[in-house]
């Protein structure tokens, strides 16, 4: 059953608890490619058995949001999960918001949030802002690919909302995007409701409820990734099998790819200098 699921992550769950969930159900090893905060639903890949080292292969991917955002609220987590800090009637306009969008659509940096688990000094951030500790976060180098507004610019209860589907790189907080979207109007915003549809080539169309997820739902590694395929002889194939490095004599490959014997797959290798190559996975 070594292989991946496609989840569609249902609301007040960690993605821990979603990874526990099924691991009890397959009793496998599982892990999954991006932590998703307990409210915030949508695409995770989860990895079962020794598909688990292949997690990196996914990590790197871009990501797709659908996200909420509500102007003239701010809390300590930037969604609207956390504290209040500041609760306003704040006007917002159309025309405003366009610019302020275009304006960070053109920005390569970002603050991430406070309460996140990124590292300063060995500690995650998240375990300064509990103790109430003030640390120097530095900005990260993220990017909006593109974004498109799928809603009217809506005012309810007291607060002009929309929403906004995100095409981002890797390491990208729409909890930290909430914010500049706020500051650059003059005001304040966070995050209501956010939810991931893609994360690289896979879609949330594609995903399973957690709750209904069945073994003939597991994806087997092969048919997973289409990675390009090297054919070995019968002595390179005995060697494969114990971990050892190919070189240019075997391929000249860029990347990662599977190795075949006799046309079976037998390992999967990436380049790790070049024309040098280590495998992540023997089968």
């Amino acid at each position: 059953m070594d292989g991946f699921l496609l989840i569609d992550k249902p609301k007040n769950i960690t993605s821990f608890g979603v990874c526990n969930n099924l691991k009890r159900k397959f009793n496998l090893k599982c892990g999954h490619n991006g932590t998703l905060d307990p409210n915030t639903t949508g695409l995770m890949v989860v990895a079962l058995g020794s598909a688990t080292k292949l997690l990196k292969l996914i990590n790197e991917h871009d990501k797709t949001y659908l996200a909420t955002i509500t102007f003239g609220i701010l809390t300590d987590t930037l969604d609207i999960c956390g504290n209040v800090l500041k609760d306003y009637d704040m006007q917002v306009n159309k025309e405003d918001l366009l610019k302020a969008l275009e304006v960070l659509k053109n920005k390569d940096s970002q603050i991430p949030p406070l309460t996140s688990a990124i590292k300063v000094n060995g500690k995650k951030l998240l375990e300064y802002q509990r103790k109430g500790i003030e640390v120097k976060v530095d900005a990260r180098n993220v990017k909006i690919y593109d974004y498109k507004i799928v809603s009217d610019l809506r005012y309810e209860n007291n607060h002009y909302s929309f929403d906004i589907i995100l095409d981002v790189s890797k390491g990208f907080y729409v909890r930290s995007f909430a914010r500049d979207l706020g500051e650059l109007l003059g005001g304040v915003a966070t995050l209501l409701d956010l939810r991931r549809i893609k994360c690289g080539s896979y879609d949330i169309k594609d995903a399973i409820k957690l709750d209904e997820v069945k073994e003939e739902d597991i994806i087997n590694i092969t048919s997973f990734f289409d990675f390009p395929k090297v054919e070995v002889n019968d002595y390179i194939a005995k060697l494969v099998k114990n971990g050892i490095t190919l070189d240019e004599r075997q391929t000249k490959l860029n990347g990662v790819f599977y190795v075949t014997h006799n046309c079976d797959i037998i390992a999967i290798y990436e380049e790790v200098d070049l024309y040098k190559y280590k495998p992540i996975l023997i089968f």
